[in-house]
């Protein structure tokens, strides 16, 4: 009998991003925020999420390391908002996929170790570790808008298994937009082994289901290359002060086509509009007067699946993107995503616009 690379982290990837996607949704209209050093909005939903995904993983494969965007530092200073990210994770101790049981903290301190297991997480070049962010795009998230809950297998500095739940997705005359979000259902999972092509499920089924019914994969296609570079069609996301988007629109210009034609703030949806939603290219030029600022979560899992669908992904200087550099992604500058007829050229391009050619 042949055995299927992977086919246990993805399985158990899967249902533990449910869980995860389960929990956010639920708590999505209620959810409490606070404001972390960075001035950037955190939720009980992250804090929720990440302890859950790292439980279940943990005892799944103990061996195996975590790198997670947040760590417990700032919950342990509040009391009330530390019983209510508890409360939350302890409600979904019964719930998961039908055939999967997946192990939940079962007091406030093993909670806020299990967060910091991924807050302090390094990665690395070497060994598993798992990669996530518990909700990707908080700030449309308190808007109701979209969002993305992320998890990723990382090997020996690779992406191998990613799964990204898109809860509020539900695509537009086949666009990603903002706000154009599936209120009744559980969005869009999509999955992908390196190697195994990509898949997508469809989650109509509320989340209030227990447990849930997780619909069976449907393969995805591989991304067609445009006709014409005018019939381009770009997603971005311009409140982003981080890099250069004057660049990508006068890249636009030159190629005859709108800037941008899908705009959505979560790094992970944008990635879902290239994968699902009939976009072609994101392009990331540094701003060179801003501190790289790209962390590993906001793109494992993600690009393996747009690559397993036949996109390409290399920074500026045409170098694969290293998945093992920390949770910071600096061995890379800059980023170009896009389809594999057409990546080459924008690359040209790109240098080209910044004097680079």
């Amino acid at each position: 009998m042949t055995t299927v690379p992977y086919a246990e982290e993805r399985a158990f990837a899967e249902a533990t991003a449910l869980r995860a996607a389960i929990l956010t949704k639920r708590v999505q209209a209620k959810v409490q925020s606070m404001t972390k050093d960075d001035f950037s909005p955190v939720t009980t939903a992250d804090f929720a999420a990440q302890a859950l995904l790292i439980a279940s993983l943990q005892q799944r494969f103990p061996g195996d390391g975590f790198v997670g965007e947040e760590d417990a530092a700032d919950l342990r200073s509040h009391d009330a908002l530390r019983r209510t990210v508890f409360e939350h994770v302890r409600s979904m101790a019964d719930d998961g996929t039908a055939t999967t049981k997946l192990a939940t903290p079962q007091t406030e301190e093993e909670m806020l170790a299990l967060i910091d297991l991924g807050g302090r997480g390094q990665g690395g070049q070497h060994g598993r570790f798992w990669v996530m962010d518990p909700v990707d795009g908080t700030r449309t998230f308190l808007e109701q808008h979209q969002y993305a809950v992320s998890l990723s297998l990382i090997e020996d500095g690779r992406e191998v298994v990613g799964v990204l739940c898109c809860p509020n997705l539900r695509l537009q005359d086949g666009r990603v937009v903002e706000r154009s979000v599936d209120r009744d259902g559980l969005g869009v999972m999509l999955t992908a082994v390196r190697g195994q092509g990509a898949t997508v499920r469809y989650l109509s089924a509320s989340p209030a289901c227990t447990p849930y019914p997780l619909p069976e994969a449907q393969p995805l296609p591989r991304l067609t290359t445009p006709a014409s570079m005018a019939d381009l069609h770009i997603v971005d996301a311009r409140a982003s002060t981080a890099v250069r988007h004057d660049i990508v629109e006068q890249l636009a210009q030159q190629l005859g086509t709108r800037y941008p034609g899908t705009e959505v703030w979560s790094s992970h949806m944008r990635y879902a509009s290239l994968i699902l939603g009939g976009a072609d290219c994101q392009i990331r030029v540094p701003r060179a007067d801003k501190v790289s600022n790209v962390c590993i979560w906001d793109h494992a899992g993600a690009q393996l699946i747009f690559t397993e669908m036949g996109g390409r992904i290399t920074d500026l200087d045409g170098r694969d993107m290293d998945f093992g550099a920390g949770r910071k992604m600096d061995a890379n500058r800059g980023m170009i995503v896009a389809r594999e007829g057409v990546h080459a050229q924008l690359l040209r391009d790109v240098k080209a616009i910044i004097g680079e050619a």
